[in-house]
């Protein structure tokens, strides 16, 4: 629209104003909207992100093979060895697969010197293995006893022995546990049956005659001798059918072949024979001492004549 100013005469356009304050306020209006807009997706936004923050999925799976477990292992403690021979000595374990008890396709155990490994080869002085435990009992279910026993030779060495048992099921899977039980020590000896020395008359010297101690133990021993006719501390060496007795200390003993008057009178109590035999460490190996005897026989017994010579290992 123009219009005449008449004061300073001069003709001025005069735009009005009112388009451009109408399209500036449309503008405005238009940003406030595009403001709204831009808030409320990010509330929807927000809302959205808390809404699926935490999402909880099944996960799911089906075992068709559970390995076997040795549950517990209990080794025999403090064996006694027999002396000279074996001992046969219990290592029991329990054992469970959930696939059933009868999963099991074979339990083995070693028994050896705390020392030495599970996987080392056998010795009887240190290292047993059992092959093929024997399934004593189960529950019907998923667990069974086993017993592994070792027949221990009399030499294997004293002090903590360890049972290590494991098992295999039919997938191959397997398992193992080890626990430590101990063997005594063995002090013990066996002698040469008889001391025969043979026929003399009255105011004879025997020759000498050899008995041979062998270490029937698993440590290393001392030898300790007396003698006596009937009962102990009795004084008599040999007790006679006919006339005297003979007494203990006319019975003479050595380590090494060394004539009567070299030898150590016998004992009503013990005296040690002076030598220490070592442990032995395999069978075919026994370790030995021979030892020499004479009898001189005094006025005026008759007859046959017999006593007894006790023998007894001690500690070194």
């Amino acid at each position: 629209m123009i219009r005449e100013d008449l004061t300073r005469g001069k003709y001025y356009r005069v735009f009005e104003m009112k388009l451009f304050n109408g399209q500036k306020s449309g503008r405005a209006l238009l940003g406030l909207f595009v403001l709204t807009l831009i808030l409320a997706l990010l509330i929807s936004s927000s809302s959205l992100a808390y809404n699926y923050e935490h999402v909880n999925v099944t996960a799911t799976v089906n075992v068709t093979n559970a390995g076997p477990e040795v549950l517990e292992v209990r080794p025999e403690d403090s064996v006694v060895l027999s002396a000279g021979g074996y001992k046969t000595v219990t290592c029991n374990a329990t054992i469970r697969d959930w696939n059933g008890f009868n999963d099991v396709d074979n339990v083995n155990a070693t028994l050896y010197y705390h020392l030495n490994d599970s996987s080392d080869p056998d010795d009887e002085d240190e290292h047993y293995t059992n092959a093929t435990c024997v399934e004593a009992s189960n529950d019907g279910q998923y667990l069974a006893n086993y017993t592994c026993t070792f027949d221990v030779r009399y030499f294997a060495k004293n002090g903590t022995w360890t049972c290590n048992v494991s098992v295999n099921d039919t997938m191959s899977y397997d398992d193992s546990l080890a626990e430590n039980g101990s063997i005594n020590a063995l002090y013990a000896l066996n002698v040469t049956d008889v001391i025969d020395y043979g026929e003399l008359s009255v105011t004879d010297t025997s020759n000498n005659i050899t008995a041979t101690v062998t270490n029937f133990g698993n440590m290393d021993i001392n030898v300790s001798v007396l003698g006596y006719g009937e009962v102990e501390g009795d004084g008599i060496g040999l007790v006679c059918d006919q006339g005297s007795n003979i007494s203990v200390e006319n019975q003479r003993f050595s380590s090494s072949l060394v004539n009567w008057d070299s030898k150590t009178p016998l004992d009503s109590t013990a005296q040690d024979m002076g030598f220490t035999i070592s442990k032995p460490t395999s069978e075919s190996n026994p370790i030995t001492q021979d030892t020499y005897w004479q009898l001189y026989v005094p006025p005026n017994p008759f007859g046959e004549c017999n006593g007894t010579i006790r023998f007894t290992a001690t500690a070194p």
